[in-house]
């Protein structure tokens, strides 16, 4: 008998989408109407902004759940339930901790996340505002993003760090992590991008707020993730499933691998063929 479905939880990046920050949108509408149907939610949990995540689905933006930024922000559908935001010194110790150990040729793109925009500084190379519109669809260019805490009216949540190709990641992780605030946490993304911010504020923490809310016990919760920033969700419910184009570390961490990849819309052949054992 297969195990009752109450909530299907995904990432986006490396998991949902493809590598080419796509999806099979006709696929998509099909699967989502059968989960409607079958009265089972969709939340989107990603490290991306909440801006970015409804221009991906602006047609089901009302229907759906967002975790943003890692699970510091929360919205149901357009209304924001909760946000977890850094105060102002925090802000400024951690990207003067950043921007002083580290040289400037060293840091592709650093952004600052809150609630209404992200910004960067305006100093930053039109290459890389471009990418970062990418992961972040509303981006506001600040005069010193390392003052950005006192030029802008918002509430702030994420510091995040690309590092250049020439850096050694693992190693430039390691001393951040190692140099944090007490209180903080780095989580890793992909796309060579860390992201800092409170260690309480976390995909998997905003998820069970919502299945406590919604009496949702996680063994009924189907998710999917490829990184390390979905370890949370991945380890959390039998009914996990770590992306095929997953590293061997992240899949060992889940109850199970997808037979496809997320080129192959390996989330939604997923659901699917979960879908088609409640039927039999």
């Amino acid at each position: 008998m297969a195990t009752k479905i109450k909530m299907i939880v995904t990432d986006m990046d490396g998991t949902f989408l493809n590598d080419a920050h796509g999806y099979d949108h006709q696929l998509f509408s099909k699967t989502y109407t059968r989960m409607v149907t079958a009265k089972i939610p969709l939340v989107i949990a990603s490290g991306s902004s909440y801006h970015r995540l409804t221009r991906e689905f602006a047609n089901q933006v009302d229907q759906l759940t967002f975790i943003s930024q890692n699970g510091a922000v929360v919205h149901l559908g357009r209304q924001l339930l909760s946000v977890s935001p850094l105060n102002n010194a925090l802000i400024t110790d951690v990207l003067a901790l950043i921007t002083d150990h580290f040289a400037a040729g060293q840091l592709a793109q650093l952004v600052v996340s809150g609630v209404n925009a992200s910004y960067i500084d305006q100093s930053m190379s039109p290459t890389n505002r471009a990418i970062v519109k990418t992961f972040y669809e509303k981006v506001i260019a600040v005069s010193d993003l390392r003052q950005v805490a006192t030029l802008v009216d918002d509430q702030l949540t994420r510091v995040s760090v690309t590092f250049s190709p020439t850096v050694d990641w693992q190693a430039a992780t390691a001393w951040l992590t190692a140099h944090l605030p007490a209180g903080l946490a780095l989580e890793n993304s992909g796309f060579h991008t860390s992201q800092i911010g409170l260690a309480s504020a976390t995909k998997q923490g905003a998820l069970l707020t919502l299945t406590d809310q919604e009496r949702v016990e996680a063994e009924h919760v189907v998710t999917f993730g490829d990184n390390e920033n979905d370890l949370g969700l991945l380890t959390m419910t039998p009914q996990s499933y770590a992306m095929k184009n997953a590293a061997p570390f992240i899949q060992g961490q889940a109850a199970n691998v997808t037979t496809h990849t997320n080129n192959e819309s390996g989330v939604l052949r997923t659901i699917n063929a979960l879908l088609d054992q409640r039927i039999k």
